[in-house]
């Protein structure tokens, strides 16, 4: 079932009222949500919006089993177990009139169970087999619904099996399990639907552009009342996209297009778009006492009564956990904004249809309502390894001083500004967000942009808010390591248009959040506006310090995917925004940078005193001096692979355009970028492997040829075919001679200088990679993580070392050193084989299976893992020497030079760590 429900939290909702304590004074009003209890959930489990019951709160755990949690207090109730030795998985969850409904089958299949338990004992009561079809894109007028497949009330369970017409409705009842009715809707029309906690909203888009939003009784199907809507987002044909929202007491929210409709339980139309708008919008709001549907008070304390200081009865249970509403564009609402930064729990005013809400301290992007029931509403939220569903109680205060926010453009001053670079001026958001932008003098310069995202009653309050986004953060993103500490954390954020630096911190009440295209500006700037916020709001307290560790690292305003080439004292790099980058190899202090303008995926080589850079964005060669940076000349080339320079050459494989399957080796003058010569395989070329360097050059392809040129002409002097047209052939050389191993598994020994074959073998298995010579042995491994060692002057194959499948993309890849073969199997783990044996002397594992490497240099051998770890382990022993975590993914090999290894993470760092 997709979409399934594997969490339920089913309670029955009722009205919140304020309260007096008998005293005097004030009185005290309903002021926040605040947690009572909180359970973990499985990670991935998704949540319905809510179907509510009055009696439990249940929660599916992996293996199959529902536990039973009280609502008021989270104590365990009961677990009603899976009950089958190979139980299929949970994909559905409801409770309805005392009986707990449990679906399983296969997640996604179409053939479903549905189990019905007596709530109080687990006692099984009934299992009904359901059909479950996935949705069929039509044409033309053919109804279909999107919707919840199953719908729970007090009165009845509803199923929709078939998606497409024949639409098929049965209701069931929750004790038996037996069909109560069938219902087929009207033809031609679109449908979805929602659950009370004892109704079932419909809401229809017929032919004709008939909107018609309807209550059916969940036990007969029969329509309790009907309204027509009038949109003005109705167009012709299949019409707007639809929605709906429903609250437990049966107030709801549809949408058609870009209208929005409130309604209340008996049909009544409460209020449209921007009528149900917030009132006292537009200024940054602050914790004062409201109703559970007002919306927050404002900055002006004078601003006004809300209607919930005076009458907090007359809002709705929460009707659903999200952003906070606010206008939007034509006079309508928005309801899925980004900012501020907590979920807010909405309800609407039950006379004059507004919204409103208070905050829970959750990402708003991460919370979901699975229910409520009277005074507590119920949250799951997805943030850092897994879910948790949260209790949160509505408590009555008296309201109390107001916790004012600060204007963002406070939070930095201009001589911050300005060590970075002069002339920035600052500019306040118009949209009524807390946000300031610092704009640069002159193009070029980056913008860079802070805003106020949250400011809480209580320090305690943004803490638990700042961790809940900062472990999202660091779940789903790139995060900088080295600048981390409590309370901020800076991360990098990749979007189609590029990437971006930020930083979130927190200081007492204050959550803010710094960003900007130079992830330079972010790390200096970030460090000012903590400093600043711990002046405002924890003077005397000194800014936390990260944990330095040796060498360095630089951040560059993209990911770092090609391998950093180190020569003469200096580390080049190059970022995935184009830009290449000469930096001090001891200090990591930067000498110059270049903007090529457009990406540079793998096409970057340094030789001779000269950088080389090109990408696909641009279409061209640039040629940098490797001491200036300044361009020495310019190409237009569409660069498909790696470049080789040597000997007064360059050598790269070109296309005719990015999407072209045929592919020519050009050799350029690297003074100048004139074409010395070209050399074209036969057939189309996809994989381009790197030209082998030397005389002659070796060139391998797709067609099952190996290619032997001469270097200063390009004149083909031998070929030698190793398989069948279309099979790709690795490729290395040692001395004299060749070796070849197609993708098929059959390796051939070749005379460099002739193309005679000296030998052939046979490999039992897919080879997917170069092969490795060391010490008078070929190495080669299969894409099922098998390592063959060969004899290099016979072929005879010697050993072979098989690892157990478990890594879906796995590659092979070797390297020797230290009288050891290191390698990482398909079972995501680093081995030291003995080459004459192929006997394992020690192992590491890789939890997250091989990014990179391995290298050996010297004693120690260096290898990246999928989860961005740099391990450094003594090649010996394999003792860890040091682990690197770089906050990223690493695609660059560990590159060895001037004392330190060097890597670069897909969060813009490089980092430079002693070897």
């Amino acid at each position: 079932m997709r979409g399934a429900i594997l969490l339920a939290v089913l309670l029955l909702a009722t009205c919140a009222v304020a309260a007096r304590d008998g005293a005097t004074g004030p009185p005290r009003v309903l002021a926040a949500w605040r947690a009572a209890w909180s359970v973990p959930t499985e990670a991935g489990y998704a949540v319905p919006g809510h179907t509510p019951a009055g009696q439990a709160v249940a929660v599916a755990t992996r293996q199959g089993d529902v536990r039973i949690h009280d609502p008021r207090t989270g104590a365990l109730r009961r677990v009603v177990p899976a009950g089958a030795a190979r139980p299929a998985s949970v994909t559905g969850l409801w409770i309805a009139a005392g009986t707990l409904i449990v679906s399983r089958g296969a997640p996604g299949g179409a053939e479903q169970t549905l189990h019905g338990h007596d709530l109080a004992t687990g006692t099984a009561l009934w299992r009904r087999a359901i059909t479950i079809t996935d949705y069929r894109p039509t044409l033309g007028n053919t109804g279909t619904y999107h919707g919840p497949r199953v719908l729970a009330t007090e009165r009845g369970i509803v199923v929709v099996e078939e998606p497409d017409e024949p639409i098929a409705v049965r209701a069931l009842d929750p004790r038996t399990g037996a069909v109560t009715a069938r219902w087929a809707p009207p033809a031609g029309c679109r449908l979805t639907a929602a659950a009370t906690a004892r109704s079932v909203i419909l809401l229809s888009h017929c032919q004709e552009n008939d909107l018609r939003l309807a209550s059916l009784n969940p036990g007969t199907l029969r329509q309790e009342w009907s309204r027509a809507l009038l949109s003005s987002s109705a167009p012709q044909g299949d019409g707007p996209p639809i929605g709906l929202r429903a609250a437990a007491d049966g107030y709801v929210h549809a949408s058609v297009g870009e209208d929005d409709f409130f309604y209340g339980p008996d049909g009544r139309l409460l209020s449209t778009g921007s009528q149900a708008v917030p009132a006292q919008q537009g200024s940054p709001p602050t914790q004062t006492g409201s109703g559970p549907g007002a919306p927050p008070a404002q900055a002006d304390p004078a601003s006004g009564d809300s209607p919930a200081q005076t009458d907090p009865g007359r809002w709705s249970a929460p009707l659903y956990a999200g952003p906070l509403p606010a206008p939007g564009a034509h006079g309508g609402i928005e309801l899925d904004g980004t900012w501020p930064l907590p979920a807010y729990l909405v309800s609407v005013d039950t006379r004059t249809g507004r919204l409103g809400g208070l905050p829970i301290d959750v990402p708003a992007r991460l919370a979901t309502l699975a229910g409520t029931s009277g005074d507590l509403a119920f949250v799951h939220s997805d943030a850092g390894r897994g879910g948790r569903l949260t209790a949160y109680r509505l408590v009555h205060e008296r309201p109390g001083r107001r916790t004012a926010w600060p204007d963002p453009c406070t939070l930095l001053t201009t001589p911050d500004l300005a060590s970075f670079a002069p002339g920035y001026r600052p500019s306040p958001a118009t949209d009524g967000a807390a946000t300031c932008d610092w704009i640069p003098p002159a193009d070029g310069t980056p913008v860079v942009s802070l805003s106020v995202d949250w400011v809480s009653p209580s320090g305690n309050g943004a803490r638990d808010l700042f961790a809940a986004e900062a472990a999202a953060i660091r779940q789903n993103g790139d995060i900088d390591p080295t600048t981390e500490v409590p309370g901020f954390l800076s991360y990098t954020v990749a979007t189609p248009n590029g990437f971006y630096g930020a930083a979130l911190v927190n200081v007492g009440p204050v959550i803010a959040r710094l960003t900007s295209a130079s992830r330079a500006a972010v790390r200096l700037l970030a460090a000012s506006l903590r400093r600043n916020l711990l002046a405002r709001y924890q003077p005397g307290v000194p800014a936390p310090s990260p944990t330095g560790g040796p060498g360095w690292n630089f951040p560059a305003d993209a990911a770092i995917r090609t391998d950093p080439v180190v020569a003469g004292g200096v580390v080049h790099a190059i970022s995935g925004d184009g830009v290449v980058l000469a930096l001090d190899a001891a200090t990591g202090a930067l000498r110059w940078r270049f903007r090529t303008g457009g990406s540079v995926p793998d096409a970057f080589a340094v030789a001779d005193g000269s950088v080389y850079a090109a990408g696909n964005g641009t279409g061209s060669l640039v040629v940098l001096d490797a001491a200036t940076g300044r361009p020495r000349w310019t190409r237009t080339l569409t660069v498909a692979g790696g470049f080789v320079a040597e000997g007064g050459r360059l050598h790269a494989w070109t296309r005719p355009s990015p999407a072209s399957g045929s592919a020519t080796l050009v050799t350029l003058d690297p003074a100048t970028g004139a074409t010395l010569w070209t050399f074209r395989p036969d057939g189309d070329v996809f994989n381009l492997d790197p030209v082998l360097s030397g005389d002659p050059l070796l060139v391998g392809a797709d067609q099952g040829l190996v290619h032997a040129l001469d270097p200063a002409t390009g004149a083909e002097r031998w070929h030698h075919r190793t398989g069948p047209p279309g099979e790709r052939v690795h490729l290395t050389r040692a001395g004299t001679t060749v070796y070849a191993i197609g993708a098929g598994g059959t390796a051939h020994a070749l005379d460099a200088a002739t193309g005679r074959l000296r030998w052939r073998s046979r490999i039992p298995g897919a080879v997917t990679s170069r092969p490795l010579v060391a010490g008078g042995i070929l190495y080669a491994g299969d894409s099922d993580g098998t390592t063959y060692a060969l004899d290099t002057t016979t072929g005879t194959p010697l050993w072979h070392v098989r690892t157990a499948r478990d890594e879906p993309t796995y590659t092979w890849s070797a390297a020797a050193g230290d009288g050891l073969l290191f390698t990482a199997g398909a079972d995501r783990t680093l081995y030291a084989l003995d080459p004459a044996t192929g006997t394992s002397r020690w192992s590491l594992p890789l939890p997250k299976g091989r990014a990179t490497g391995p290298v050996v240099a010297g004693d120690a051998v260096h290898v990246t893992a999928r989860d961005g770890t740099l391990h450094t382990l003594d090649a010996t022993t394999g003792a860890v020497r040091s682990r690197l975590p770089t906050g990223g993914t690493t695609t660059t090999t560990p590159v060895i030079g001037d004392g330190f290894v060097y890597v670069g993470s897909s969060n813009g760092n490089l980092y430079a760590l002693p070897s």
